[in-house]
């Protein structure tokens, strides 16, 4: 299964808050902590079009279909981030992708330390935080994971040249399916 990664533009935003409004109540849930309905959803592109430098979207794409998306908001020399798969693509590894490129990303542009949250009932995230060598700690019945992150180096740098490359690549070819 060929899955191609790209970063969302500012002028898509929107796009962002439909595919949300596809998912089923309960993916919403174990992303968001909460129920959030179609008018949440609408207040939250609304800050994030108002404020799009703090936040990115790191979208998996599969024969032009959103299969998954990772929100990167930023704060400082902190960022966080927020993994949502679609239901039908889930145990695939995207989440595993997403967060590698995710984390190269983040690395690459100098921030220090990175937080996810999740509900203590979302346990294939809590194992992907584990995987990538996030540190997992129960907060106020939620699990809030963070890591230092490396200082960027030649390393780091190809990693993202070649996957964006790579992204590129299996972009174009799908126009050509």
């Amino acid at each position: 299964m060929t899955i191609f990664t790209r970063f969302l533009p500012q002028s898509h935003i929107s796009q962002y808050g439909a595919w949300l409004k596809s998912l089923d109540p309960a993916t919403l849930r174990a992303y968001f902590g909460i129920g959030l309905g179609p008018k949440g959803i609408d207040s939250l592109v609304r800050k994030f079009k108002k404020d799009f430098a703090h936040h990115h979207f790191l979208v998996a794409e599969k024969n032009s279909k959103w299969v998954g998306v990772i929100h990167i908001a930023s704060y400082q020399d902190t960022v966080e981030f927020g993994v949502i798969i679609r239901k039908e693509f889930r145990r695939l590894g995207i989440a595993d992708q997403l967060l590698g490129e995710a984390l190269i990303w983040a690395q690459n542009r100098q921030y220090k330390k990175l937080i996810m949250h999740c509900i203590v009932e979302n346990s294939p995230i809590r194992k992907l935080c584990q995987k990538h060598g996030l540190i997992a700690q129960n907060v106020y019945g939620d699990i809030e994971a963070t890591m230092n992150l490396p200082k960027s180096n030649w390393l780091s740098v190809y990693k993202e040249a070649i996957q964006r490359q790579v992204n590129w690549y299996y972009y174009l070819k799908s126009f050509k399916a």
